[in-house]
C-alpha cells in the first residue's frame, strides 16, 4: 500500500466523521435547546453556590427563585416575541415538560417557565446583594453618621457660644451666623443625601465651615476683653475637636447587623433593618457564612463603609467566578458524556462501522476518489474563499464572505454537506452491500457481530471529539498531502 493511498484513506475516513459530527453536533444542540441543558446547569450550578454542602429544601429553593426573578437577572432571559417563536417555545417547553415527567427530572424553572444561560459574574453580585438592599442600609447609616457628626459640634458650638454671650451680655452674639452655618451644614447633608459627594468628603466640607466659623469667632471677639478667657481657652480646644472625624460602620458591620438577628439596631434605621431581616429569614446558613466571610475580606481592602460595599461586589464577583469555573469542568464533562451516547446511537442508526469504512475506502478506487476530492475541494474553497461548494444549479460557484475562522468555516461547511451527500455515495447505511461485508457468509457471526459492534463504539467516539477537531485534522491532512506530487500526475 503506496503513501498516496493511505492518505486517501485518511482523508476519506476523517471527512465522513467530520460530517456524522456535524449532524452529531446539530442534534446534540436540538435536545440542549429542547431540555434547556444550559439554563438548567446554571441554575443548579448557583444552587449549589448558595448551598454549599446544604441540602436543597423548599426554603433554599424559595430563595434561589427570588433572585432569579431580580430584574436584572430577568433582562439577560431574552425570548423571541411573535406567533412564530411563540409557538416553538410552547413545543420545545411541552416536549421538555414530557420528558422531565417521562424519566422524573427535576423542572427546575417551576413557574418560571426558562431562564438565562448566561449570568455574568456582576449581574449575579448586584441581584444577591439588591436581595439585601445593601445599598439603601448603607445610604441611610451614612446620613446618620453625618448627621450626628453634625449635631455634635453643633452643640459644642452652641455652649461655646452660651459663654460668649452670657460673659458680654448679648444673648444674640453671633446668632446670625450660627444659622448660617447650620444651612450650609443642612446643605452639605442634602448634598450627600442626593449622592453629589460622598461621606468623607461631606465630612471634611462640614469640617471647613465649622472651623471658619471659629476663626471668625477668634477675629470678630479678640479685642473684647470679657471674651478673652474663652477665646484663649475653649475655642483652640474646639478647634482640635472638631477635627476629629465620626467613625462609620464598616461594611462588615452592616451585614452583620442585617444577618444576625441579635444585634442592637439605630432607632433611625430600625424599622429598615428589621423589614431586610425579614426578608432575609429565607438565607440558607452555608450563604450566610459566605457573606460575611467576604464581607470580612471587603473590610480589610476599603477605607470607608462605601469603598466597602463596592469591596464586597467584587469579592462576591470573585466567589461566583471561581464557582462557575468549576461548574463549566462539569458541563463540560456531561456533555463529553452525552456526546458519545449520541455518537453511538448515530453510528449505530446509520450503520457508520469503523472497519466498514476503511474496507470500503481501501478497496473501491471510485469512491476513495470521489470522496477524496470533495473533502479536498470542499476544504480547499472553504477555506480560501468560502464559496458554496456544490451549487445546486450546476453553474458557477459564488464565492461568500468568510473571516477566516474555525466557527466560520464549520458553519459554511455545515451549509455544505446536504449538498455533499447529494453528489458522493458515503459507505454508510443499511444498504445490502455494506450489510454483506459486514456479515459476510463465510465467517460465523460470532465474530462479525461483536466487530460490527466495536466499530459503531469506535465510531461513536469518534464523533464525540466533535466537529472542531476533525474539520481542523481534516486541514492538516489535506496540507501534508499536497505538499507531495498529487495521485496519478507526473512530473514533465
Amino acid at each position: 500500500m503506496n503513501l498516496p493511498l493511505i492518505f486517501d484513506i485518511v482523508l476519506g475516513a476523517v471527512f465522513i466523521l467530520l460530517i456524522l459530527s456535524l449532524l452529531a453536533s446539530e442534534v446534540q444542540e436540538l435536545i440542549a435547546t429542547v431540555l434547556q441543558w444550559r439554563a438548567e446547569h446554571l441554575k443548579k450550578s448557583i444552587e449549589n453556590l448558595i448551598l454549599g454542602h446544604g441540602k436543597l429544601d423548599p426554603t433554599t429553593q424559595e430563595f434561589v427563585d427570588r433572585l432569579y426573578n431580580s430584574s436584572l437577572i430577568q433582562a439577560l432571559n431574552q425570548e423571541g416575541r411573535g406567533i412564530l417563536p411563540g409557538v416553538f417555545k410552547g413545543l420545545t417547553r411541552g416536549l421538555g415538560a414530557v420528558l422531565r415527567q417521562l424519566f422524573g427530572w427535576r423542572d427546575v424553572f417551576v413557574g418560571q417557565g426558562t431562564g438565562p444561560s448566561y449570568i455574568n459574574s456582576e449581574v449575579f453580585a448586584d441581584a444577591l446583594l439588591e436581595q439585601m438592599d445593601l445599598e439603601t442600609i448603607s445610604q441611610r447609616i451614612g446620613e446618620l453618621t453625618f448627621r450626628q457628626f453634625s449635631d455634635d459640634r453643633l452643640g459644642q458650638l452652641q455652649d461655646v457660644l452660651q459663654a460668649l454671650r452670657h460673659s458680654v451680655g448679648d444673648q444674640y452674639l453671633l446668632e446670625a451666623e450660627f444659622d448660617r452655618l447650620r444651612q450650609q451644614l443642612l446643605q452639605v447633608q442634602d448634598d450627600y443625601r442626593s449622592s453629589r459627594i460622598g461621606l468623607e468628603q461631606g465630612v471634611d466640607l462640614a469640617i471647613a465651615q465649622i472651623v471658619s466659623f471659629i476663626d471668625y469667632c477668634e477675629a470678630a471677639l479678640k479685642n473684647d476683653n470679657f471674651c478673652k478667657d474663652i477665646i484663649r481657652t475653649r475655642l483652640p480646644f474646639l478647634k482640635q475637636s472638631v477635627g476629629l472625624k465620626q467613625l462609620e460602620p464598616t461594611v462588615y458591620e452592616v451585614v452583620a447587623m442585617i444577618l444576625e438577628g441579635d444585634r442592637p439596631l439605630p432607632p433611625d434605621i430600625a424599622d429598615l433593618v428589621t423589614d431586610i431581616r425579614s426578608r432575609m429569614a429565607i438565607l440558607p446558613v452555608e450563604l450566610r457564612h459566605n457573606i460575611m466571610l467576604l464581607a470580612k475580606q471587603a473590610q480589610v481592602r476599603s477605607h470607608s463603609l462605601r469603598e466597602g460595599v463596592i469591596q464586597l461586589d467584587e469579592e462576591v464577583q470573585a466567589w461566583y467566578d471561581r464557582s462557575m469555573e468549576r461548574a463549566s469542568g462539569v458541563y463540560r464533562r456531561n456533555a463529553k458524556g452525552v456526546a458519545i451516547i449520541l455518537g453511538i446511537l448515530l453510528a449505530t442508526a446509520t450503520n457508520a462501522d469503523t472497519f466498514l469504512i476503511v474496507d470500503r475506502l481501501s478497496r473501491d478506487t471510485v469512491l476513495r476518489t470521489t470522496i477524496s476530492q470533495s473533502a479536498d475541494q470542499l476544504l480547499t474553497r472553504s477555506i480560501e474563499t468560502a464559496p458554496a461548494p456544490f451549487p445546486a444549479d450546476g453553474g458557477e460557484v459564488v464565492p461568500l464572505p468568510s473571516d477566516g475562522s474555525l466557527e466560520t468555516d464549520l458553519t459554511l461547511l455545515r451549509d455544505a454537506v446536504s449538498n455533499v451527500l447529494d453528489e458522493i455515495p458515503l459507505p454508510i447505511g443499511w444498504t445490502a452491500q455494506n450489510l454483506a461485508r459486514q456479515l459476510p457468509a463465510d465467517r460465523s457471526w460470532v465474530l462479525s457481530i461483536p466487530q460490527m459492534l466495536l466499530g459503531w463504539v469506535i465510531t461513536g467516539i469518534a464523533v464525540s471529539m466533535g466537529s472542531n477537531f476533525w474539520f481542523d485534522l481534516l486541514k492538516r491532512v489535506v496540507q501534508v498531502r499536497n505538499t507531495g506530487d498529487a495521485p496519478g500526475t507526473r512530473k514533465d
